[in-house]
């Protein structure tokens, strides 16, 4: 039914058309294309949208500077903030001129970027410099990594119809999106990291990479993934550092579970010598499993399958007795007032 449907450039009610599903999921595709590219940011073209954002805050045009990565960005950002709000300092120019001069001098051909980037940091701007580094997510803003927003507010705009007073100003917050990822905006400046050189994804469009880096920028920055779980580099690069023990009393439970699910729960089980408790005949409601911890002694865990096929353990209390029971403690419920739930995520 597409009686009820209202399209003006003011308004836009009563749900859409076929034609319009269609071209959204277009629109995403071509968002999402934007979002996981691994080309270098071009700067000519990202340097306007920046200025355009400070002007549409009534601030004078910032000092814009690329750097090569978000954790160079952060540093960057750090030594510059220090500097600057010293008094009797250089000029915001010739600021920005050194730390950019200096942090692009280090080399990263080897390991150890980041302590590399905390001592030119230091250098530069003392103690203060890391002080101003460890504020930048007050300042920052995601740039193409926040773009679910403006996959929508643009779909509206060019799909839908609406022609709103706001769409003037908008446009420099969506060409920044386009143009270039994290950034940091101080009154004088803004740095913005670049694009990375490698960004490997599953079938989901979540970041992950089983053998290497899911994100590595020109600097050999990198961070590691698992569907959609950032992990630490050994579960990856070194996975038989990575124990069973290590595995499944990992204090984040979605690392905990992605921890699982690398070293496999055959291997798990085998290395922790798990002794199974009971075991329910639905698969989510899971086994209530006994194992002794190096160090720490006998824990019980819940196995349980989730509603996206994936295995993952729990820690439950001591005096649960069933897969059930357990289970039901998990929601903060007693077994006779549980209720199986139809979906599990």
């Amino acid at each position: 039914m597409t009686n009820n449907i209202v399209r003006t450039p003011t308004k836009a009610s009563g749900g859409i058309t076929e034609e319009e599903k269609v071209l959204l999921k277009e629109h995403t595709d071509k968002w999402i294309k934007m979002i996981l590219r691994t080309t270098l940011t071009d700067f000519t073209k990202l340097k306007p949208a920046i200025e355009g954002l400070y002007a549409a805050a009534d601030l004078a045009n910032p000092i814009v500077v690329l750097a090569k990565s978000p954790i160079q960005m952060v540093f960057m950002y750090g030594a510059a903030a220090a500097l600057l709000s010293k008094k009797n300092t250089q000029d915001a120019q010739t600021v920005m001129n050194t730390v950019t001069e200096a942090f692009n001098a280090v080399d990263t051909s080897s390991d150890g970027v980041v302590s590399k980037y905390v001592e030119v940091c230091k250098k530069l701007a003392g103690k203060k410099g890391i002080t101003e580094a460890k504020q930048w997510s007050n300042v920052y803003q995601g740039g193409a990594y926040w773009a679910q927003y403006d996959v929508y507010l643009t779909a509206m705009r060019d799909v839908i119809g609406l022609r709103l007073p706001e769409h003037e100003n908008y446009k420099y917050w969506e060409e920044a999106a386009i143009h270039g990822t994290f950034r940091v905006m101080h009154e004088k400046f803004c740095i913005v990291s670049d694009f990375p050189q490698v960004l490997k994804i599953d079938d989901q469009n979540q970041a992950h990479s089983q053998n290497g880096p899911s994100h590595r920028w020109s600097d050999g920055w990198s961070l590691y993934h698992w569907h959609g779980v950032s992990v630490p580099e050994h579960w990856i690069m070194d996975t038989k550092s990575l124990s069973a023990k290590e595995a499944i009393t990992w204090q984040n439970i979605e690392q905990r579970r992605a921890a699982c699910e690398i070293l496999g729960w055959a291997k798990i089980l085998a290395e922790l010598d798990a002794k199974v408790i009971d075991t329910d005949g639905d698969p989510e409601i899971g086994e209530l499993l006994e194992v002794t911890l190096p160090d720490i002694g006998t824990e019980k865990f819940l196995r349980v399958k989730c509603g996206t096929g994936r295995e993952f353990a729990l820690p439950v209390p001591p005096d649960m007795k069933t897969a059930l029971q357990a289970n039901a403690w998990t929601f903060g419920m007693d077994t006779n007032e549980f209720v199986i739930p139809e979906v599990r995520t």
